[in-house]
């Protein structure tokens, strides 16, 4: 049985769902457009393998509050990874943590890595490589499937689209970047009353505003970034890509390990696009839960 609990963490109260009783917590954190039940078919799983899961709705993802001070960018997600961390530990006295991350909770897995390498025993991240913001340049292809962020530039226009004849553009994104998959109908309506909520829609399109403003300072200012500058994960990660994403290419992931200064193991998984946890629950938890556990 999934409950709920609040926690309260770097400045935010976080409403997050929790599986389990065991004395390791498996903090998991979900992406766009998606919510943490997303994280359903593998709660069983952590839970059987000795973790306690605790899924936070994200920063600005109703009804967890908005950032208080306007931050949805890379950095502020990972600070939200280690406080919450840190407070579920000394709440509940577990023995360690280990971090799993999908879309943008895979971005704020890898922030978190870096911020604090000794939060977290070990990292699992789904749909986005380490250094993606660096890497991109190389994969030409990967610009015309991003189409979606440069749109959600477009202040007003890009709000009203998401809201458009409830939320379709949430299944149209689910089919372009999972495609020939018959996605879960409940799954898609939990993740529509998040959107619903006031707040979320404008907050989760800040994510992606704030990460193409840095970016385009950077190639202005530098030039193209060289992904080999920036500083290797120092926490053992396994990364997760799907042999089919729409949304990310399989192909951005073939330097992921080098992204890590420890242990890294990057695996493709077949038949399944960038929603892989829960196209194929058995496979990607099997996974997961085993690169967890060791």
């Amino acid at each position: 049985m999934t409950d709920r609990r609040e926690v309260t963490a770097n400045g935010l109260e976080f409403e997050c769902l929790t599986r389990g009783d065991g004395d390791r917590l498996a903090l998991c954190l979900h992406g766009f457009p998606d919510a943490p039940q997303t994280f359903e078919p593998l709660f069983d799983r952590l839970a059987d393998a000795g973790f306690t899961a605790v899924a936070p709705y994200m920063r600005g993802y109703s009804p967890t509050g908005p950032a208080p001070d306007d931050a949805y960018d890379a950095s502020a997600l990972g600070a939200d990874a280690v406080a919450l961390a840190d407070a579920l530990v000394e709440e509940d006295d577990f023995e360690d943590a280990v971090l799993v991350g999908h879309d943008w909770g895979a971005v704020a897995a890898y922030a978190a890595a870096r911020r604090d390498p000794e939060r977290f025993d070990r990292i699992a991240t789904m749909a986005v490589p380490p250094r993606f913001a660096a890497e991109i340049w190389d994969h030409p292809r990967q610009f015309l499937r991003s189409w979606y962020i440069w749109f959600f530039q477009l202040p007003g226009i890009s709000e009203r689209t998401l809201e458009r004849e409830d939320f379709a553009l949430i299944e149209v994104l689910w089919n372009l970047w999972s495609p020939g998959w018959d996605y879960d109908r409940d799954h898609i309506k939990a993740v529509k009353d998040t959107f619903r909520a006031d707040g979320t829609v404008e907050a989760a399109l800040s994510y992606y505003r704030q990460f193409v403003n840095p970016v385009v300072r950077d190639l202005v200012g530098n030039g193209r970034p060289d992904p080999d500058e920036i500083p290797g994960i120092e926490v053992p990660g396994l990364v997760v890509a799907g042999a089919d994403d729409g949304c990310i290419g399989a192909e951005t992931f073939e330097t992921a390990g080098d992204a890590f200064a420890a242990d890294c193991r990057a695996i493709e998984i077949q038949d399944a696009g960038h929603f892989m946890h829960r196209e194929r629950p058995a496979v990607v938890g099997e996974e997961i839960v085993s690169f967890l556990s060791e």
